[in-house]
């Protein structure tokens, strides 16, 4: 009985931790216990209250694979805002930054400062676009 109320605890925990959204737990963690449960309903096959505890760590563990999900997802997501910003950025670069003097504004005076001026304007307007559309 003490290892059922030992097993129920640290499911317990681990759901708690889940719901939470502070998981200090890994795939590992969550792997181990999972083992420990199913050890214990091969040994104990009568025991009703272990499949109870094991169709929870199931949903425990979805729900922990939907949270690394999310997380992942979001990563990428500001990943690609940050790709996308930039792409213009580097486009720019290298065309002022070839090697001969047919590129328009090159030679200008202010040549430099358009060019610094067109890279603030398209951060900005980016920024804007993706503010707009929710996308952070």
């Amino acid at each position: 009985m003490e290892k059922i109320d030992a097993l129920r605890l640290k499911v317990r925990i681990v759901e708690d931790s889940l719901l939470n959204g502070k998981s200090s737990h890994d795939e590992m963690d969550l792997y181990e216990l999972k083992k420990k449960l199913l050890e214990f309903k091969y040994l104990n096959p009568e025991n009703v209250e272990i499949d109870y505890l094991i169709s929870v760590m199931d949903s425990l563990e979805d729900t922990y694979e939907k949270v690394e999900s999310k997380k992942m997802n979001h990563k990428l997501n500001l990943l690609t805002i940050w790709s996308t910003i930039f792409l213009p950025l580097s486009f720019y670069t290298g065309m002022w930054g070839m090697n001969f003097d047919d590129v328009p504004l090159i030679s200008d005076d202010g040549g430099f400062w358009i060019f610094m001026g067109l890279s603030a304007v398209t951060i900005v307007g980016m920024f804007i676009y993706f503010k707009r559309n929710k996308w952070y």
